[in-house]
């Protein structure tokens, strides 16, 4: 499965579907996945939002069991495709994409996801 920044961020800043996709995160330790794009993504806005706790949530990050995978060129391909196709940001592109080159399915709270033929993550 690969995470979406929008889950990972709803489990560190405690908003309301955080509970749920945590037990989700939990339950798929094994399987887990994420862009080193999304990664970044998510590390600027935790510096953004919680700068007071940026290095204890960024160790907490880099300590899960997420497997950090950086793109290829054909998820850059993949993404660049998907950037014209669909309605997503550069941050998304790069989920969609590790999510078509490795098959399986994004858990995310990104309603644009919705509009692509990607598999997403039941809530």
């Amino acid at each position: 499965m690969v995470i979406d920044t929008s889950a990972l961020l709803a489990v560190l800043f405690n908003e309301k579907n955080g509970p749920r996709i945590a037990e989700i995160l939990e339950r798929d330790a094994h399987q887990l996945r994420m862009s080193t794009v999304n990664l970044a993504e998510t590390l600027i806005l935790v510096e953004d939002r919680q700068p007071h706790l940026f290095e204890e949530l960024k160790t907490e990050i880099l300590s899960s069991s997420i497997r950090f995978v950086s793109p290829s060129v054909k998820q850059s391909e993949i993404a660049a495709s998907a950037r014209i196709k669909f309605p997503l940001n550069l941050g998304d592109c790069f989920a969609y994409a590790l999510s078509k080159e490795e098959d399986c399915a994004i858990l995310t709270l990104d309603p644009d996801f919705t509009k692509t033929d990607r598999p997403l993550v039941p809530l």
